[in-house]
């Protein structure tokens, strides 16, 4: 018995890789305005790699960051993509693990969203080294000391699980027996990757700012929520064009899930505030250090992030707006917007005033450090067009409803009384 091929031959344009139909013959029917959002994605794409050239070839001499920031806007957006990818596990989880059968729809598009955004997060790194390939020694000498040792290796994996379980939900090999154990694999590794993020920076007992238990759930509640927020937002634009078939139900539940998240990532945050400034509990360099942030210059970054979370929370509970789909994504898009303010601010906090009080001007990104972040979302971008256009995001009707009767069968199985109600 040989070998299944990797590759079989197309049928109507759709060609089977490893499994999966991959429709290419969609990409030749569409249409200008999409080809043309591909090419300004493909320009980013570009400028980005031209970027990261002159930086190699300029030995990092024009990037912004000095000796006291050594980390600039890779580092924030390290943790900021990593951070996103947590909404994807968050509605992924909540089908196989809890039978929340209404986000079942978006399941597909959760783990290839979850898969780019730690896909960049790692490209990330390489960008703001000089040698890349010497990540390799990394891998063979690593320091267990070091906290990056943990988080990159977890998000390599993670990102491996992402994409295996993407090809499991569209391949239905194993089918939901198979899937269900692999959310039990990917849950725990989520949880190391974000956990281990939140500790290369709660570690360094030099930076006050950073050297706080509550940091990490903090860092976990930021990244579920701006995760769900960012689904929330692709679901939407899936939907207006036709990829997806989704109810308005489903973004309702969208919408508890989310606005709980907010308010429990806003409620830690004001504790952290609290404990900062409490006359009983403060110190002097806590709080001349937070003062920078809610009041000197870096406030204008830091603000936003309490003004924007607010309303976002109020825009999802309101009575009179929360079920509408224009405010729902206006929602989620200032908390987007907002988590990405805050991991700014966060990575700034540990280096605004260094360990001998020295006070340092904001951090500003060079324009080569701009090109290369926006050459890095412009490919993430770009991934999940094409993505969505030739893979089979949409799951099939019939699949829907077969899980449908399914749960409905094991709630009546477990509570007599469901039935006889």
């Amino acid at each position: 018995m040989g070998m299944p091929k990797l590759v079989s031959r197309p049928r109507d344009g759709v060609y089977s890789v490893i499994g999966v139909d991959l429709d290419l013959g969609a990409l030749r029917t569409a249409g200008p305005r999409y080809w043309a959002f591909v090419l300004l994605l493909m320009i980013g794409v570009g400028l980005g790699v031209l970027a990261w050239g002159a930086a190699m070839a300029g030995g990092g001499a024009g990037m912004a960051m000095r000796d006291n920031y050594p980390w600039g806007l890779w580092f924030t957006n390290y943790m900021y993509y990593v951070g996103l990818s947590a909404g994807g596990l968050v509605v992924y989880a909540s089908v196989h693990l809890f039978g929340a059968e209404q986000f079942r729809p978006l399941a597909r598009l959760a783990v290839l969203q979850a898969g780019v955004l730690v896909m960049l997060a790692l490209l990330g790194i390489i960008t703001d080294m000089e040698r890349p390939w010497r990540a390799v020694w990394m891998l063979l000498t690593p320091n267990p000391s070091s906290p990056f040792v943990y988080t990159g290796s977890a998000a390599n994996i993670y990102m491996m699980i992402c994409f295996a379980d993407l090809w499991i939900l569209i391949t239905g090999k194993g089918g939901e027996k198979l899937a269900h154990r692999m959310t039990l694999i990917a849950l725990p590794f989520a949880i190391y990757l974000h956990t281990t993020t939140a500790f290369v920076l709660v570690l360094n007992k030099s930076r006050e700012l950073w050297n706080t238990a509550v940091l990490v759930p903090i860092f976990l509640t930021s990244a579920t929520a701006s995760g769900i927020a960012l689904l929330m937002i692709s679901a939407y634009l899936l939907k207006r064009f036709g990829v997806l078939e989704l109810k308005q139900s489903m973004f309702r539940s969208l919408t508890k899930l989310l606005s709980t998240v907010i308010i429990i990532d806003l409620f830690l945050l004001a504790v952290e505030i609290m404990t900062v400034y409490w006359p009983t509990s403060a110190k002097l360099g806590h709080t001349a250090r937070f003062s920078h942030f809610l009041t000197g210059e870096y406030a204008i970054a830091f603000v936003p992030v309490l003004v924007l979370g607010i309303t976002a929370f109020v825009l999802l509970v309101h009575g009179k707006t929360k079920d509408l789909p224009a405010i729902q994504i206006t929602a989620a898009a200032m908390y987007v917007v907002a988590i990405f303010l805050k991991r700014y601010s966060l990575m700034a906090m540990g280096f605004a005033v260094d360990p001998l009080g020295q006070y340092s001007p904001p951090y500003l990104p060079s324009l080569i450090e701009v090109l290369i972040a926006l050459g890095l979302l412009s490919l993430g971008i770009v991934t999940v067009t094409l993505a969505a256009k030739v893979l089979p995001l949409r799951i099939p009707r019939e699949e829907l409803e077969a899980h449908a009767r399914a749960g409905a069968h094991a709630t009546s199985s477990a509570d007599p009384s469901f039935e006889a109600a």
